[in-house]
Parts: C-alpha cells; sequence; structure tokens
C-alpha cells in the first residue's frame, strides 16, 4: 500500500450548522461510545431540559469526533440514522475532501498509530477528559493512499467487522440462554427441598496463611463478576507481595470475593488453580461432602436464590464494593435438594459451562478489532 503524508485540515473541513433550540420541540442528542463503538442516541427531551451547551445539526457521512474523549477512541462516522439528531459543541463534525473516505480514516484513528496520533493532540489532567486542540488535530499528518484504495480498505473493515459484531452477538445469545437455563434448574431444585440447613454448617471457611519467601515467585487469583470464574494474575515475587495477606487456594475450594460476591464474583477451585494464593479478599470454603456438592453450591450462589442471600448480607454503598458479612452469611438458610439432585445439576451445568468456556472465543474476539485494523494500516489488508 503507497500511502502519502496528508495534513488532515487539508482534507477535512470543520463543518457546524447551529440549531437554534425551541422551548417546545423535542430533540434527539447523539453520543459516541468510546473504543471506536459508534455512535448512539439519547432520549428524546424537549429543548427547555436541554443544557446550556451550543447545539449543531448531524449531518451523515461526516467524521464526529468527541472533543474531551477522542483520545480513547470516541470517534465515529455518521449515518443516514443519525440524521434529525443534534450534537453539542462537545462533537466536532468534519466534512472530507473528495480525496478522502470518512469511514478509512474513522478505522485509522482506532489503530494503534492512529491512537498514539490523537492522544498527542488531547491535553488536561481531568481524569479521562482530555480535550482535543482543534489545531493540533487539523495539523495532524496522516499517511493516506489514494481514495480508491482507501474505499477497498474501508468496506474490507466493514465487512469484517460486521461478521464480528455478528459473532459477539451469538456469543451474548447462547451465555443467555446458559443463564436462563442454570436460574430454570437451580430454581426446579429448590421448589420441594430435601431440607435446609445453615451456610456455616454446610461449609466451612478455611484460611491457609502463606507466609511469601524472599526470591520465590507467587501466582494470584481472581474471581470475575457474573459466574464468569477463575482468572490468573501474573507471576509476583514476595517483594511484590510486601505485607499482603495472602492465602493459599486448594482444588475443590469454593471461593467468594468479599467485595463482589453480590455481583457473581463466585467461582470453584479447579486443578489448574492449584499452588496459587489469594489475598484475603477471597473467601475460601471447605463444603461438606456429606450435605452438599461444590459444583451445586457454585452454581445456586451465582443463580438468583443464592445471590439475593449474598446481596441481603453484603452492606455498603461504595460504588460495586459491597462488603460480604461473613457471620450474617453463614448464619443464612439455604435449601437443599437431595445429593443425587444436586449430583445431577452441578454436572448438566458444569457440562455446560465447560462447554462455553472451551469455546470461549470472548479474548479472540476482543483482540481480532486491533489485530486486524493494525494489519489494514501496515499494508496487510
Amino acid at each position: 500500500m503507497t500511502a502519502q503524508p496528508v495534513r488532515l485540515g487539508d482534507e477535512l473541513q470543520l463543518e457546524r450548522f447551529p440549531v437554534a433550540v425551541s422551548t417546545d420541540t423535542e430533540y434527539t442528542q447523539i453520543g459516541i461510545r468510546s473504543f471506536g463503538r459508534g455512535i448512539f442516541h439519547r432520549d428524546k427531551m424537549p429543548g427547555n431540559e436541554l443544557s446550556k451547551l451550543r447545539y449543531f445539526e448531524v449531518t451523515p457521512e461526516r467524521l464526529i469526533v468527541s472533543n474531551i474523549m477522542a483520545w480513547e477512541g470516541a470517534i465515529a462516522v455518521s449515518t443516514d440514522r443519525d440524521r434529525d439528531c443534534i450534537a453539542s459543541n462537545r462533537f466536532l463534525s468534519y466534512a472530507p475532501s473528495t480525496n478522502v473516505d470518512v469511514r478509512y480514516l474513522n478505522y485509522y484513528f482506532q489503530s494503534a498509530p492512529g491512537m498514539r496520533a490523537i492522544r498527542g493532540t488531547s491535553t488536561g489532567t481531568v481524569l479521562r477528559n482530555q480535550t482535543l486542540s482543534i489545531k493540533d488535530f487539523e495539523n495532524l499528518v496522516v499517511p493516506l493512499p489514494d481514495v480508491k484504495e482507501q474505499r477497498r480498505i474501508a468496506a474490507r473493515l466493514d465487512a469484517a467487522l460486521a461478521k464480528l459484531a455478528h459473532v459477539k452477538g451469538l456469543r451474548e445469545h447462547r451465555a443467555r440462554l446458559c443463564a436462563a437455563l442454570a436460574e430454570s434448574m437451580i430454581g426446579s431444585a429448590i421448589e420441594s427441598p430435601q431440607s435446609v440447613g445453615l451456610i456455616g454448617d454446610i461449609m466451612t471457611l478455611t484460611r491457609r496463611p502463606v507466609a511469601p519467601e524472599p526470591g520465590k515467585t507467587y501466582r494470584e487469583i481472581g474471581i470475575r463478576s457474573f459466574g464468569r470464574g477463575v482468572f490468573h494474575k501474573e507471576p509476583v515475587t514476595s517483594e511484590d507481595l510486601g505485607n499482603k495477606r495472602v492465602f493459599a487456594i486448594r482444588p475443590g475450594d469454593l471461593l467468594f470475593s468479599n467485595v463482589f460476591a453480590w455481583e457473581g464474583a463466585v467461582a470453584l477451585a479447579s486443578e489448574t488453580e492449584a499452588g496459587f494464593i489469594g489475598s484475603h479478599r477471597f473467601m475460601t470454603y471447605q463444603v461438606n461432602e456429606n450435605r452438599a456438592d461444590s459444583s451445586y453450591l457454585r452454581h445456586y450462589f451465582t443463580c438468583k436464590p443464592g445471590l439475593e442471600t449474598i446481596r441481603r448480607t453484603s452492606p455498603g454503598s461504595a460504588g460495586r464494593n459491597k462488603t460480604l458479612g461473613i457471620k450474617n452469611f453463614e448464619a443464612q438458610p439455604i435449601p437443599l435438594p437431595s445429593l443425587s439432585e444436586q449430583h445431577k445439576v452441578g454436572r448438566i451445568l458444569d457440562a455446560i459451562s465447560k462447554g462455553i468456556s472451551a469455546n470461549d472465543s470472548a479474548e479472540i474476539v476482543a483482540a481480532f478489532k486491533p489485530s486486524l485494523l493494525n494489519k489494514a494500516f501496515s499494508g496487510q489488508l
């Protein structure tokens, strides 16, 4: 791919068509999601409820740039869907010359070199709000192939990313179906429980303190919310751990994050977690196998009945951090179907979870877009 260095301001024209806001007219404002996720529409509102910012018409086929979040990829191309919407003066609308395809430029600014260029024109110290300098943006020099090649690359990226969106949609649909099945099976299992016990009688909090040894490396676990299991952190040394209190994790431990359990951060340690450690934020429980099945309990505590119990015993209002009250939690009753029923439900839901995990392309999907963009702008597409 042959590209020529071009000054943006020579090929893009800042375009502003002011809107005279009427108090009794309803307006739809646009916003732009970060990380190249496009334009969205806010709920309609009457003119008298709009902020005191200035507003402008949105014209299709323009490069729309958020002047405070462009550094985070809040750049998009307007379409016919956005016609008749308005944008505040926080959004810069650029009309292209005949030498530029705005879809190509949008993709360029989502790539690694494009993001570096945008960040170099955005200044500020307010968390996440870094204002784009219009002058510096328009003075950016970007590599542009001829417009025919720009359109070819943009079309290839459109097609590939449309397929990616389809794959993500299928994954999300599958995840919803699996969650619905888990809720149904757990709900059916506890409709007529064989017994009701206290959580503290069913499982025991077991702490195994680890004293980090100088020069030795350790692997820590984390727990994802929404029942998405354990993840492994990068190795750390004893010096990295410092005075942090850590505890040994063993296969079969039922794990609870004491600040995010209310959000489904509950998991079952497997053989792959042997030798790992967890901070004091992770509660490790050993299940009484004569009373309950560990896999069943893991699914129970990530479904509605178990989550309700956790949330009742997790006070706090500090954002998403709500600390699990151990004594209160262990004093809560839990309905238990027969052990054979627990084993059956646990096996089925484990098999579904493993099936999702084995085919889970979340990380691949997440990495695909930046990889594709970087190939496109290094002449490999």
